[in-house]
Parts: structure tokens; sequence; C-alpha cells
């Protein structure tokens, strides 16, 4: 596909890394003559400098005759104005970042209008990444699909138990669970399982269930479902922000700890039902103060990666049963183990994940295009969800104990008329579904391609 991406800061830097990887035809835009000269010595790229709003720019980047185009800038207003020219332009796919609560909360009263097929917020999605991984606090996320019908949940096992005593069918028979385990991460490696693998205390386990039995499953393995009342929240963010909201509708009131006064005042005005102090977050007095050692949650949301990860590993080791941490930077991700900072969101990653999963969905010309695409088991696997559009003369209609899978494939769930089938021997894939599976396989476009 020819994918133009306007913007090459922390967001659209990170798209256009990726969707090179993948395999696109990329044009770049940007204003800073740094960055560019930067994706051009890494990336096999088209870049041109200076401001997309110029309509002779976006013709000369070849807007026109584009598949997709993405407003990344750090301005929605320009984002949205960009989308629209590519559109008015000839573009057949639009998509901008738009992150200021007051248009996120309108955004779908104009996209239409504007011609975008999609937005993009980062700090939304973290914030809805957060409040779901607080339900419980030994989980590391929680991605629902078809808007919460089904989950995948991602956890550390840390005891031993009923569930490390025998095989994953055993446990399934003895307990009456219906979650399937999709992906195990031990030892630094990641496998697909089987009925016949176990669980061991210290992996990393990815299942898929509807909301229900993931209670049950997660019950299972010693964890168990408590909203935390005691929160602290360091950093006065739009993450912050969309997240207080989320918490404001169940009743929970955490304390938000802001350094700079500018942005502490302007989010007490924002949000005057909640506690904001202007203090230093990072000040072990105040932490005492404000009652770390009771606290049942800690977030960390300040803009510098190094300061969440130091407050994160802090959090931790003074006892706080779930602490979060943001992270921004891929890079950083590498030198930290998880265990010492909790679970940890990456705003950009997320994005990454939905954009590349809406590319798939576009670029793919079979009959099942991917819906969605989350990373799991510490990204080194993937849960992909597919549409199946038409009958499939190989796949559909036959049971699946008949079919032969490749070698890291399973199938998690089928989705049919808002009702989750665990897939089972005799069960079958037919048109109008929703097929779920995970693998550690890359790039798969068409559900036709988890056959061998």
């Amino acid at each position: 596909m020819k994918i133009i991406v306007i913007g090459a800061g922390k967001v659209g830097g990170i798209l256009i890394e990726q969707l090179a990887q993948e395999g696109h035809q990329i044009v770049a835009i940007e204003r800073n003559e740094k960055k560019l000269i930067e994706l051009q010595n890494s990336l096999d790229i088209l870049c041109l400098s200076g401001n997309a709003v110029d309509r002779n720019l976006l013709i000369e980047a070849g807007a026109g005759t584009a598949d997709l185009v993405i407003a990344a800038t750090d301005s929605d207003e320009v984002n949205m104005i960009c989308c629209l020219l590519a559109r008015k332009l000839g573009a057949h796919h639009t998509i901008a970042r738009v992150r200021k609560p007051e248009l996120a909360d309108e955004i779908g009263v104009f996209s239409e209008d504007m011609g975008l097929s999609m937005t993009i917020n980062p700090e939304l999605y973290a914030a809805q990444e957060i409040f779901s991984v607080l339900r419980f606090p030994g989980l590391m996320s929680v991605e629902p699909f078809r808007h919460g019908l089904f989950e995948i949940v991602e956890f550390r096992l840390a005891e031993d138990g009923p569930v490390t005593s025998m095989t994953l069918q055993e446990l399934a028979v003895k307990y009456n669970s219906k979650a399937l385990v999709c992906a195990i991460r031990r030892n630094g490696s990641t496998m697909i399982p089987d009925g016949s693998a176990t669980l061991r205390k210290g992996d990393v386990i990815s299942f898929a269930a509807e909301p229900k039995e993931a209670e049950h499953f997660l019950k299972l393995c010693g964890i168990i479902s408590r909203m935390p009342r005691h929160i602290l929240i360091i950093g006065a963010g739009t993450i912050a922000y969309y997240l207080i909201r989320m918490m404001h509708g169940i009743g929970m009131k955490p304390v938000v700890i802001e350094k700079d006064p500018v942005k502490a005042e302007a989010f007490n005005q924002a949000a005057p039902e909640v506690l904001v102090l202007n203090a230093d977050g990072t000040n072990r007095d105040v932490l005492d103060e404000e009652g770390l050692d009771t606290a049942e949650a800690f977030i960390s949301l300040t803009g510098t990666d190094e300061v969440n990860i130091l407050m994160g590993m802090y959090a931790q080791r003074e006892g706080v049963p779930k602490v979060v941490t943001k992270i921004s930077r891929n890079s950083m991700l590498d030198l930290i183990d998880a265990d010492e900072v909790g679970s940890i969101v990456c705003p950009r990653d997320i994005v990454t994940s939905r954009v590349i999963s809406y590319v798939r969905a576009a670029k793919s010309a079979g009959s099942s295009n991917v819906e969605t695409v989350y990373r799991i088991s510490e990204r080194t696997a993937e849960a992909l969800e597919f549409i199946v559009k038409e009958k499939h003369d190989d796949l559909t209609g036959i049971p699946l104990r008949d079919l032969k899978f490749r070698d890291g494939i399973l199938i998690c769930a089928i989705l049919r008329n808002r009702s989750v089938i665990i897939p089972r021997g005799n069960d079958t894939i037919e048109q109008g579904d929703h097929v779920i599976i995970s693998t550690t396989l890359k790039q798969l476009t068409d559900l036709s391609m988890i056959l061998q």
C-alpha cells in the first residue's frame, strides 16, 4: 500500500518504522529537518520537508493516489485539516491523531463530514488499558474484543496451585474452565500451547475468555477481582484526565500529584471532583504523607520514562499491590524487567497495533480480513481477529479437528451473532464469523494463511 505519514514525532515515527517493515511504500512529511535525515538514514522511504497543510506539498507526496494518509502531528486541528485535504485530493483512507478531550468527545459528530476513516488517541487508549488492568491487581494487560464481549488477558503466574498440577486439558475438565490459554512466555521464549501443556510458576500467561469466565480462571490462578480504592497517580497529563473520568464513573476518587503548578491548577479546573496536589511525586516524604504504605494502586504517568521507571520500581519495592508504569520509548522496554515496574503501558505500542490492524484489513484482498490485532506475551506473539466475509471450500463448514493448521497457530474463539464459542474439535468456522487466533507467526493478512 502507498501510505503517507504526516509528522515523524513519537507516534508518527514509530508508525513509519513499523509500516515500512511491513513492506508498504511510505512517504513521510515532517517540518523538522533533523528527524527527516534520521529517517532517510535508517529507512528506504521518501521524505519531504514542509507543512502538510500546504496543498501543493500533499500533491507532491502523491495524496491523490495514496491508499492511506495518516496525520500524526502534535496539533489535532492540523491533523484533521490534512486529512480533509487528502480526501479532497483523492486519498482512499485517512487517519487523524486527535488527543484533546474536547475534540475527541465530539469526533463522531464531524468525522464523516471530514472524511476521516479512523481517529487515533494514544492517551485515551492508554487510560482504557490502565483502567482494565486495575480490575485485577495481578494482571499485566486486558485486551477487549467486540466491545468487551471477549477478552485476552495477560498475567504472570506468581504461585503454585491447581493450575500448575495438571495439563490444560485436565484443568478444563476438572474445573469446567472455558478459558483458553493461547500463549505462554517462559524463560525468554514463547509457545502456543496445546491441551498437553502445563503451566509453571513464573510463566507469563495469555488466555482468552468471556469476562465472567476470565474471572473464574484468574481465581484458579490465585488472582481475585477487586477494584482498588486508595490510588495514587503521579502526573496530571491527558492520560490521567481520561483515566479520572473512567474512575469517577464508578465512584473512585484517586489522588493526583503534579509537580508543575500550572498543570496542577489546569487539571484541578478540568476535574474539580478530584484531589490534585501540587507537589513533587518523586519525594518520599510526599508519598509517605499521602499514604503510599496503604495505597492499593500506584500509577506513574509523568512525561519522562526514566522517572516513571524509577517510581514504578520504588512502589513495587514498597509492596503496593498494583503498579502501572507508562513507558513511551520502545528502546526502554528492552532495558528493564517487567517484574520490577508492574504493568507497563506503552501508548505508542497500542496505537501501532490498532493502525497496523486497520492497514492489514484495508490491504487484504481476500474474503477474510484482519479486524483487530494485539501484541501479547510481552510483544512476542499476536492475537488477531479475522472476519469471514465469504465461504472458503478448504476452511468454512469443516470441523476444526479435520483442518491442518500451521505450527504456531491456535484458534482462541469464534464470535457468532453476539455469542462466544470456545472452539472444540466439532466446531466449524462459518461465513460471518469473527475468528480470533493467537500466533507467533508474523504478517498474517488472511485467515486462509493459518492452514498448512
